[in-house]
């Protein structure tokens, strides 16, 4: 062998084990905290019930707003009338100008009547709402202060008011995500990747079934990630139903949407009076938390992964250059050496 030669396998033997165009990225590790969700959970319920037009929902909002900020999230209030009331959908975003490709939901409202307690006396009563739907707002506000800083700038928070009066004195149920998917432009629909709603996320003996109506793949892969992190026995593998909830105008105009949602049945507190904090558990917000930290991070890295800016076009071109070039080189070095120059 020449020196030559040496020389050129010397390069080869360092340069490409190191050319890596799409390296993988280590699993997150979840730091979502139950306890603080469920913090969450009761500083909601503290307001009273919450439904559509309230005082109570104005309070409400004002806290989770509040909280958002705190975490330095900016809000934008999206407000809209229906039948005389007047309503408002909380949007959070990182950073003012940011065009976030994956959306995660929950609604803040309360049912205004529990026309589903066993005890017909109750029926009149406004519902509390800590399982439906305080839980939902509380994994969310926990993934604001949890999320990597980094990745935030792809997630949009969204807060749906005027989702659970329907059949209640003309109301039609999902009012505020109807009105939120009306007034995104193609162009803003084309570029969200994937929804994700949570609704009555906290119960103490949580199940979440299959929502049926939601894209299959998007939930396979919730539901995978749920089963490496060990949560297989609160995420199972059973379809349940068709449930009618915010993320069906999302489906409505192709957006990849999934519910994340305990049914077929509903928990036993479903709009009656003993939706009480008491009957939600940091444990079932923890679970479904961190499952979904888990989610929008992988997410979120693998849609960078996919748009790589100039720079890093331009490296993975050197590289596959390098590999292909210089082993050609070494050829024709080693040819030229052996047979014609003697």
């Amino acid at each position: 062998m020449t020196k030559y030669t040496a020389t050129l396998l010397l390069i080869l033997l360092v340069i490409i084990p190191g050319t890596q165009i799409s390296p993988q990225q280590a699993r997150h590790d979840p730091v979502f905290d139950g306890d603080n969700a469920y913090d969450f959970l009761v500083d909601q319920c503290d307001f009273g019930p919450r439904p559509p037009g309230s005082e109570n929902l104005s309070l409400c909002r004002s806290y989770i707003a509040g909280s958002l900020e705190s975490l330095g999230w900016n809000t934008t209030l999206q407000n809209f009338t229906y039948l005389g009331v007047e309503c408002f959908n909380i949007i959070g975003r990182w950073g003012n100008d940011s065009e976030p490709r994956l959306t995660l939901g929950a609604h803040y409202d309360t049912r205004p009547l529990a026309d589903q307690d066993p005890f017909i006396g109750n029926r009149t009563l406004p519902v509390l709402g800590a399982n439906d739907a305080a839980s939902g707002v509380a994994v969310l506000l926990e993934l604001a202060r949890v999320l990597p800083e980094e990745i935030r700038v792809e997630v949009e928070l969204v807060f749906f008011d005027a989702e659970d009066s329907g059949g209640i004195s003309g109301w039609n149920w999902i009012v505020g995500s109807n009105y939120f998917v009306s007034q995104l432009s193609q162009d803003r629909i084309d570029s969200i990747s994937a929804m994700i709603l949570l609704d009555m996320v906290g119960d103490e003996n949580l199940v979440l079934q299959r929502e049926v109506s939601s894209t299959r793949s998007l939930q396979d892969t919730v539901w995978s990630v749920a089963a490496e992190l060990g949560y297989d026995d609160i995420f199972i593998d059973v379809l349940g139903r068709s449930i009618i909830d915010d993320h069906r105008p999302f489906l409505d105009v192709g957006i990849a949407s999934l519910d994340i949602i305990h049914h077929d049945p509903f928990p036993s507190s479903w709009h009656t009076t003993s939706d009480i904090p008491e009957r939600c558990s940091p444990d079932s917000l923890e679970v479904v938390g961190q499952a979904l930290e888990v989610f929008t991070v992988d997410h979120v890295r693998n849609l960078t992964a996919l748009q790589p800016d100039l720079f890093q076009i331009l490296i993975s071109a050197l590289r596959i250059i390098i590999v292909v070039g210089l082993p050609v080189v070494a050829v024709v070095v080693v040819v030229y050496y052996r047979f014609w120059k003697k």
